[in-house]
């Protein structure tokens, strides 16, 4: 919606001022990290050893998660480290 959507941005733009302006550890280096994980995490792929003609949908999830450590079958671990990627260098002095 346009309200989350507006909310989003503003906490982001709150997280971009917590930057300081230096030629390394900056809001622009925190962007590319954080597409670069975002990339990442989207790449993990599932086993081809996973049965999927099982009828028990709950094992074949218990499967994958435990392939992937929970990192794509998690909306909140995947959010948790997306946010980390965004927010690590913030107040980072430069040196």
């Amino acid at each position: 919606s346009t309200s989350v959507t507006s909310q989003l941005r503003s906490f982001v733009e709150e997280v971009a001022g917590l930057y300081h302006d230096n030629p390394f550890h900056n809001f622009e280096h925190a962007n590319h990290v954080t597409m670069a994980v975002h990339k990442l995490l989207n790449r993990i792929v599932t086993p081809e050893e996973i049965d999927y003609e099982r009828k028990n949908a709950k094992k074949i999830a218990a499967d994958l998660h435990d392939y992937t450590f929970g990192i794509t079958s998690d909306p909140l671990t995947h959010f948790a480290v997306v946010f980390s990627a965004l927010v690590h260098d913030t107040d980072h002095k430069g040196v």
